[in-house]
């Protein structure tokens, strides 16, 4: 779907990192976990590009998306400018989400700084057919363990650190000696994804990564986002994040 939709709420979080809430009724209803939206806020074609932005939050009875997004460049910038009742662009709900198994009894979310964010939509799907969930978040910094609040108040059981000494995937490993995790999802950081990676080897939990690559058009055609993968008999491949991804099983990602 492309189409103009209007502001409800942009609001600074924290130094740098937005909050922008969205009513689009139809997109808030197609969307699923772990999926992107091309967002555009400006009329003409400078800066040319759509910015790709993750789904923090899709609420089909408000009719409403939500967006966790930092300020790095020029589309962002002007992003940051929009004021409620204001319009913009938005094509999606794209790529490929988080696949939730019917009937699993616990999973984690694993997330880092802005990372975090599409791990909000994730955990309240599982909440709602009855699957616990546990989230391990870090950050740079207090500020920036995004969604701490709104996931304990939803019932999430909630981990988090910003010490840089600390890994947050040893409060998972420690949690795995005594509970049964049916998968794990991460977003945010390659050394988590790698760590968790390497628990899913152990314990051999489900393991599921969304990869964050510098995208052009969002649907596969520029070939700007490609990852190296393995194929189905292990050998290599390139493929788009935008339209094979963004999430992809830890095993396959090269």
């Amino acid at each position: 779907m492309y189409q103009t939709v209007e502001v409800v709420e942009n609001v600074e979080i924290t130094p740098g990192f937005l909050r922008l809430v969205l009513q689009a009724k139809e997109m808030a209803a197609a969307s699923e976990p772990g999926q992107f939206m091309m967002l555009k806020a400006w009329e003409g074609n400078a800066p040319f590009l759509m910015r790709p932005i993750s789904i923090n939050y899709a609420d089909p009875v408000e009719g409403t998306l939500t967006f966790l997004y930092k300020v790095v460049g020029e589309g962002t910038k002007l992003m940051a400018a929009l004021r409620k009742g204001d319009s913009m662009q938005a094509l999606g709900p794209l790529g490929h989400g988080f696949p939730l198994e019917k009937g699993a009894r616990r999973i984690a979310v694993i997330g880092r700084g802005i990372g975090i964010a599409p791990l909000r939509l994730l955990a309240k799907r599982a909440l709602d057919q009855g699957t616990e969930v546990y989230a391990y978040l870090s950050a740079k910094e207090e500020a920036q363990i995004f969604d701490r609040e709104e996931l304990a108040k939803m019932g999430v059981t909630v981990r988090s650190t910003s010490d840089a000494n600390v890994n947050v995937t040893a409060f998972f490993a420690e949690d795995l000696k005594t509970l049964p995790f049916d998968a794990a999802y991460s977003c945010g950081s390659k050394r988590l994804m790698r760590e968790m990676h390497e628990l899913h080897l152990r314990y051999g939990f489900a393991s599921y990564v969304s990869l964050e690559e510098h995208m052009a058009c969002g649907i596969g055609a520029c070939k700007g986002c490609v990852c190296k993968t393995h194929d189905e008999n292990g050998s290599e491949q390139y493929e788009t994040v935008c339209k094979c991804g963004p999430v992809f099983p830890t095993e396959r990602i090269v």
